[in-house]
């Protein structure tokens, strides 16, 4: 089974809070038992929470997952005949950020690289994103390899 896996669930923003959280709720261990295991449960859904793409060549299925606590993993197993490729694209990511009390804002856009995994059937399911091609590529090799395909570059 290859297990790809894309990202973090939550932004960056909730995960530090989930670390934060997470230190409290070890520190309060000792004094308040209960409420230390509320937040170091809420602590680890937030810091473990990530999303990614199992693959099993054997039985020709695939399945987009969401992973919390390290372990348990949510999504529907679909059926597929053969993989014809793996594929990189271009796109842009944009983001505006405005300026605290004014109307006042900026736009930043970055180039991102995105892979993908194209199945006979026609269906194309993203895998992951790279702003470097070549970060990009280095992740994609192993599925490479063990899918026996080419990648494809369209960027």
């Amino acid at each position: 089974m290859i297990d790809i896996k894309s990202g973090p669930l939550v932004p960056w923003h909730f995960r530090f809070v989930g670390l934060l959280v997470l230190v409290v709720g070890i520190a309060l261990l000792l004094s308040k038992l209960l409420l230390a295991f509320i937040l170091i449960v809420i602590g680890l859904f937030f810091v473990s929470a990530y999303e990614g793409t199992e693959i099993d060549e054997a039985k020709k299925v695939y399945r987009e997952y969401t992973s919390f606590f390290f372990l348990m993993k949510t999504g529907k197993t679909e059926g597929y005949e053969s993989i014809e490729r793996l594929f990189i694209t271009r796109g842009k990511e944009s983001q505006q950020m405005y300026t605290a009390h004014t109307t006042h804002s900026s736009t930043f856009e970055n180039v991102v690289y995105n892979g993908y995994v194209k199945f006979s059937n026609g269906e194309k399911i993203h895998l992951l994103s790279e702003k470097n091609k070549d970060k990009l590529i280095k992740k994609l090799i192993p599925l490479k390899e063990a899918l026996s395909i080419d990648i494809v570059d369209h960027a």
